[in-house]
């Protein structure tokens, strides 16, 4: 062993090799502070400095395969007769106080990409929290500043956090499918802060998707008055589906035991696309829609709704649209006229569809990772270091637990 082995393999500059020690399975690499480091920082000058007293520091640096390896440094402390200061010397492969080295650290950040925080932490030897830390310090130099100059379409949804309905708002870069911004809580009041920065900084944003939520609208129409809005499809489709599994329940309500049986088993096949059910599911489905006649209605429309995304321009839309509504509201289907004029109070952002094409699609898709993400850590106690694990998740190839 010697010297540069010390500099090139661990990045230890500044130190002599003294010896090398085998205690309790552990690699320890006895050395010293060279005068490369004893130099006067006030002054810069090396020969008017002299030593006051030492003390001896033990760093942990990369493991060597499995055995632990541990630096045991002896420092002067160094006074310049010259400028009067006292200190000791500052180590280049260490930051600020910590007890391990840089090139360890890069080490358990690197080992992320692949294992879970406890796996790191068990391979080197260390508390999770360790592990855990140098990530969130990683991760917060990273998404101090999120970039919003280039983003022109926003999704906004908000998902559980814990029971108890507390929830969190997410922002998600349609176009490269990145978290922006999460904030805790739903509705205005808790978006409202971002949007204004929004408003200030992402000056090419055209357009914002999201559910028919009053509380959102409100926020986007004061906060940001140039951007359309656009409701997303799904949401819609989650509008009908509700309305007919209501319309569902209330039949089966009005009949006889008898009758009910017909009914009864039959949300999947109501709710679900028509094309997508099997043959023997789709015979099922026609013999309940000729014995329900307002169930065969309700199921018409919400199949003729689905077209409404495949018109090719907004005339066509508007036109599909009012007739839609106009069919549903002279239906005499209560669930049916609630969603008619649903559709109606939001057609200006069910017709923004045709001039951007975005959904909330990909924030869906998100939120599950998030899901997944949350079962793998058993939940996050640390919601500073949560929302910086979901603004990387469009980086991860692997979603390790926290």
């Amino acid at each position: 062993m010697s010297t540069s082995v010390l500099y090139h393999a661990f990045g230890l500059r500044g130190v002599k090799y003294k010896a090398t020690r085998y205690e309790a399975g552990a690699t320890i690499f006895d050395a010293e502070v060279t005068s490369e480091l004893e130099r006067c920082e006030e002054c810069g000058w090396l020969w008017t400095v002299r030593k006051r007293g030492c003390h001896q520091r033990v760093f942990r640096m990369s493991p060597i395969g499995r055995r632990p390896t541990f630096l045991r440094l002896r420092i002067w402390r160094v006074e310049c007769k010259r400028c009067q200061a006292l200190r000791w010397p500052r180590l280049p492969f260490v930051k600020g106080k910590a007890r391990h080295t840089i090139r360890f650290a890069q080490l358990a950040l690197d080992l992320l990409q692949w294992m879970t925080i406890s796996a790191v932490a068990e391979f080197l030897g260390v508390g999770w929290d360790l592990v855990k830390d140098l990530h969130k310090e990683q991760l917060q130099r990273r998404y101090k500043n999120p970039q919003l100059s280039d983003v022109q379409y926003l999704g906004i949804d908000e998902f559980s956090i814990r029971k108890g309905h507390s929830y969190m708002t997410i922002f998600v870069d349609l176009e490269t499918a990145r978290i922006v911004h999460a904030v805790e809580g739903k509705g205005a009041q808790a978006i409202a802060p971002f949007l204004k920065v929004v408003r200030r900084r992402a000056h090419r944003l055209k357009a914002i998707a999201m559910d028919m939520s009053t509380g959102y609208i409100a926020a986007v129409h004061e906060h940001l008055p140039g951007v359309d809005i656009v409701f997303d499809r799904y949401h819609v489709a989650a509008l009908m589906n509700t309305a007919i599994d209501d319309l569902r329940r209330d039949q089966q309500s009005r009949l006889a035991e008898q009758d009910r049986q017909v009914i009864k088993g039959s949300r999947f096949l109501l709710l679900s696309n028509y094309e997508k059910l099997e043959e023997d599911k789709q015979t099922r489905l026609s013999a309940l829609l000729e014995a329900n006649a307002p169930l065969f209605t309700a199921h018409s429309m919400k199949e003729q709704l689905r077209t409404f995304w495949e018109k090719s321009s907004m005339l066509e839309g508007l036109l599909f649209l009012e007739a839609w509504c106009a069919d549903a509201a002279k239906s005499g289907i209560r669930q049916l006229e609630k969603v008619s004029k649903t559709l109606m109070a939001h057609s200006y952002g069910l017709l923004s569809y045709f001039s951007h094409g975005i959904t909330c699609g990909l924030v869906e898709g998100i939120n599950n990772k998030i899901k997944t993400l949350k079962r793998q850590a058993y939940g996050f106690r640390d919601l500073a270091y949560f929302k910086l694990r979901l603004y990387h998740l469009h980086c991860q190839t692997y979603s390790f637990a926290g």
